[in-house]
């Protein structure tokens, strides 16, 4: 097999850096880990940032978060399909077709991006509708989301680079690069939120902005880098685009794509359902993910990691080792999240108080949040696990496994509970049985080993 290299070093770099057996669960997971927590930091500042506009405007960011999330997360579903091809690729050394792989998910996402963007700006107010919003929050909501969604592009763009960097085996690139549009992003919100820093005051719309300007310079980064070749992945032929890549990032992606449509959008109605009991419960379930985000963003690091390795382990035809650091990442995954889950909600109601002034909402906050916390052992399997299988090209079984926990279990006993007329801490503890479920199923499908022989 000939390898396209600029030059000897490179390859030896690249074998250094990127060969199976010089990777490590806790080597790709802690600079995600990191880059995942500075991510979620931003969220929490953003919404201290907003919290002393009053409850409305919490409420406002939360709600556009939420949808945003689902948009999001049907485009971050493409870096499924680049990671799993690219982690194939550099475990079998074809460096070349990482590059090619990753152009095209380029191509792909930010036409994905183009596509939401237009939708929220012809649709953002009718969907936002659906939540039940004071006059005053709908407003804030929408301009949140609008002009947010501009910057969907690069966003995009920013996720597929650091994705394929993950899967090629440098999570440290990925880490700079995120460490400063957070830090960035950090700056602007606190800036442009509240009219500091010489910036001007823009309230919500300050919000979007700082969000969409620290992506962008990410992006940028990322761009200069690659086409300087002083990235691990090779700069690509830019006449290469095959359709059969396309086709197999697209057939790998879609379930994933899918499972995030229908993960995102149960817990959209999920939320839905909690509006319905008022704004403070709408706030207190938007700051409550904002402060476990901490734990999610452990988790999605050794899902990253599994998938990594599982991957490249395949690529390399080792699916022995491939299975065993599905496992390993599961086992650190459980012993981090659950800690910090524990850690989180033992402090859940200075955390709160800081965050926003409401008893209502605080009572509320506190209450959610040891509820999911108590969570994050079954959540970390969920995390693991599934990044283990998705990076082995098997991106069908979370669909099923997603859409069983959430529409079977949650959403159905959220509505059971609310049919009732039960409190909303019902509501809120409905969450428990779906995790309970997809964290059995998620490890028999891994132990079963069928997961091996897919061929992508």
């Amino acid at each position: 097999m000939s390898h396209s290299k600029s030059s000897e070093e490179l390859a030896d770099n690249i074998e250094s850096v990127s060969s199976p057996e010089t990777l490590s669960i806790w080597g790709l997971a802690w600079p995600s880990i990191l880059a995942n927590i500075l991510f979620a930091a931003a969220g929490v500042v953003s919404i201290k940032a907003v919290g002393v506009l009053g409850t409305e405007a919490v409420a406002a960011v939360g709600t556009g978060q939420r949808i945003l999330f689902v948009i999001q997360s049907i485009i971050m579903a493409v870096s499924t399909g680049t990671a799993a091809l690219v982690a194939r690729a550099f475990g079998s050394g074809n460096y070349k077709e990482a590059s090619q792989v990753l152009l095209d998910s380029l191509w792909i996402g930010s036409a994905l991006s183009l596509l939401a963007s237009l939708s929220m700006w012809f649709y953002g107010e009718s969907i936002i509708s659906f939540f039940g919003l004071d006059p005053e929050s709908k407003k804030l909501a929408v301009i949140y989301i609008k002009y947010t969604m501009l910057f969907s592009i690069t966003f995009s763009c920013s996720f597929i680079f650091s994705s394929a960097l993950r899967a090629a085996g440098d999570a440290k690139t990925p880490l700079a690069i995120m460490i400063f549009q957070n830090l960035l992003n950090i700056y602007l919100l606190i800036g442009l939120v509240n009219g500091q820093f010489g910036f001007p005051k823009l309230g919500v719309l300050g919000a979007s902005y700082a969000w969409g300007i620290s992506f962008t310079a990410g992006t940028i980064i990322y761009l200069i880098l690659w086409l300087s070749k002083k990235t691990i992945i090779p700069v690509p032929n830019i006449r290469g685009i095959i359709y059969e890549r396309v086709k197999s990032i697209i057939r790998i992606a879609t379930p994933a794509t899918l499972e995030s449509g229908v993960f995102q959008s149960g817990l959209l109605f999920y939320f839905w359902i909690i509006s319905l009991y008022g704004t403070a419960p709408s706030a207190a379930y938007n700051i409550g993910i904002n402060i476990l985000m901490l734990s999610f963003m452990i988790g999605q690091g050794f899902s990253i990691a599994g998938a990594t390795l599982t991957g490249q382990f395949l690529g390399a035809n080792n699916p022995r080792e491939a299975k065993r650091s599905g496992w390993r990442s599961a086992g650190l995954s459980i012993i981090s999240m659950g800690f910090v889950g524990l850690l989180i909600a033992v402090f859940s109601n200075d955390i709160s108080r800081f965050l926003v002034d409401d008893d209502e909402v605080v009572r509320l906050t506190v209450i959610f949040v040891w509820f999911l916390g108590s969570m994050q052992p079954l959540m970390a399997i969920e995390f693991a696990i599934g990044g283990a299988l998705r990076g082995a090209g098997d991106t069908k079984s979370p669909l099923v496994i997603t859409l069983i926990g959430l529409v079977f279990f949650r959403l159905s006993i959220a509505l059971l509970f609310l049919l009732f007329n039960l409190p909303v801490e019902y509501i809120f503890a409905s969450l428990m049985i779906d995790y309970l479920v997809k964290a059995i199923l998620f490890a028999y499908r891994f132990n079963s080993g069928k997961w091996i022989k897919i061929n992508i």
